[in-house]
């Protein structure tokens, strides 16, 4: 029995043919008629073919995926046909590499500068592709921004680190798309926040068992309230916008979390049949047909003041479908784009669930009608005219602070004043553009209003901390608003998505 690892590196217009290869000899390899379907074939080269043409590829086997043999041991290995415990794990980098570039320590900096994540292929053959974590670089048309987090992979005894999103496919027994949705989501937030830890396939169903009144396995698929719960009990507090009690508001919704960099879970229905999706991140173009964007009319908290929302400025969207490749564009109105089947491909978004941080209690319908409430009243508001633009988004304080200071040519008085405001850990931000700066590569705001996203006060302007506005800014002091004689200039625009 050869117990070693075997190595096989492949420029990616071979990688398919031998990717097949390798799902000849080790997947199939108990099966008498050792034929690989054209359907095999046919996904597999769905996705090398979005990839970039000058890629290279790590194929490696036996590789122990984390997700597939939790899911192996609390399911696979009970059942009576014989399921393989070990999985195929493809690397991919930038331009050629070789056998030698691993076994050279010198080389191994350049070799992570080349790294853009992987794929792995389970021997589950009928839901062949499991989890990835994929650079979005790798792909063509690569464009947009999104939500992403860092990964450490160990490639040939070599330590890599991979920036992405993760995705993976249902398997259709232990995971199907909620599942898989809570999975990515626990595995973006634990790399990339100390506060959570990734979550395996059996802790999510044991987060669901005081839920659930049936087995768990195989898998029925999750409504949106348990995938809420499950993600409250993972230490989340979450928050459920449905389609009926806020229409068409629900994409500016998701507009101003992406902006924050928070992924949203959404559901999606046609008819009878219900899928989830996540969204993390947008594509953002260069330049804006103002006169053809709808402007927002409607009044809020008795101020009708005229501006362009960012969330009304046509954009696509980026999500991690199970059921496509990673990173796909859609359009929130035709959610269902990319899918051939009728059925499928009019798919209508119902409602999101967003992961909120617990402390967070001014959710973002609420904190965008207070930020228009502070710039319509009149001692602590400002009249920014008609047509201007407004952006909406949550963050830390902390990373608000940090691109403060990082701004060189904001006035010494004015960034002191930013940093040594206390805030709490999150902020709301209305940013305010005229048209030509928000075109401009280089954006310059000339208002923001910042808003404690702990402050459940949901009928005052007490949740303002700082507003800044061309001829002065405004300041929370002891609980009383200070008028500071600084002009807010020269604040670049402040982005979550990377």
């Amino acid at each position: 029995m050869n117990t070693s690892i075997e190595i096989e590196i492949s420029p990616i217009d071979e990688v398919v043919e031998a990717i097949l290869e390798k799902i000849d000899v080790f997947f199939l390899k108990d099966v008498d008629d050792k034929f690989v379907s054209p359907e095999i074939e046919t996904e597999i080269a769905k996705l090398i073919d979005e990839l970039k043409e000058d890629l290279y590829c790590v194929i490696e086997y036996p590789y122990v995926d984390k997700v597939y043999r939790d899911s192996y041991y609390h399911y696979y290995s009970s059942k009576h046909y014989t399921y393989q415990r070990d999985c195929i794990r493809v690397s991919l980098f930038s331009g050629e590499i070789s056998h030698n570039d691993f076994l050279d320590p010198g080389r191994h900096g350049e070799l992570n500068n080349k790294f853009l994540g992987f794929f792995v292929l389970r021997p589950t053959i009928n839901a062949l592709f499991g989890r990835s974590m994929i650079n979005p670089k790798a792909f063509e048309g690569y464009g947009y921004k999104i939500c992403s987090c860092k990964a450490d992979c160990l490639v040939y005894g070599v330590k890599l680190v991979v920036d992405g999103f993760p995705h993976s496919s249902q398997d259709g027994e232990t995971i199907k798309c909620a599942e898989t949705t809570i999975w990515a989501l626990m595995e973006y937030f634990g790399n990339k926040y100390p506060e959570y830890k990734p979550a395996l396939p059996a802790k999510i169903h044991q987060a669901l068992e005081r839920f659930s009144y049936q087995r768990q396995l195989p898998s029925n698929g999750l409504t949106m309230d348990q995938i809420s719960f499950a993600l409250k009990e993972f230490g989340f507090g979450t928050r459920i916008y449905a389609l009926d009690a806020y229409g068409k508001s629900l994409y500016e919704i998701i507009d101003s979390y992406l902006e924050s960099g928070i992924p949203v879970i959404v559901g999606l229905q046609s008819g009878h049949i219900g899928h989830v999706i996540i969204a993390i991140g947008k594509h953002y173009g260069n330049t804006n047909e103002w006169e053809e964007i709808k402007k927002s009319q409607k009044a809020i908290k008795g101020s009708d003041i005229g501006r362009i929302e960012t969330s009304s400025i046509p954009s696509r969207y980026v999500v991690q479908d199970d059921n496509l490749i990673p990173y796909r564009l859609i359009n929130l109105e035709r959610p269902g784009e990319h899918y051939k089947d009728e059925d499928c491909s009019n798919f209508e978004i119902d409602s999101i669930v967003v992961p909120l941080y617990p402390k967070i209690y001014l959710e973002a319908v609420v904190a965008k009608e207070l930020v228009i409430q502070v710039l319509g009243d009149v001692n602590i508001g400002y009249d920014f005219g008609h047509d201007y633009v407004f952006r909406f988004y949550l963050t830390s304080s902390r990373s608000f602070k940090n691109h403060v200071a990082k701004i060189a040519d904001l006035d010494i008085g004015l960034k002191n004043n930013i940093l040594i405001t206390k805030m709490p850990k999150f902020i709301w931000c209305g940013e305010i553009y005229t048209q030509d700066e928000f075109d401009h590569a280089d954006k310059k705001a000339n208002g923001i209003v910042i808003l404690d996203a702990t402050e459940a006060n949901k009928e005052s302007i007490d949740a303002l901390i700082f507003a800044g506005y061309p001829d002065r800014c405004v300041s929370l002091n002891e609980n009383n608003f200070v008028t500071l004689q600084h002009q807010f200039q020269n604040f670049r625009y402040f982005g979550n998505l990377k």
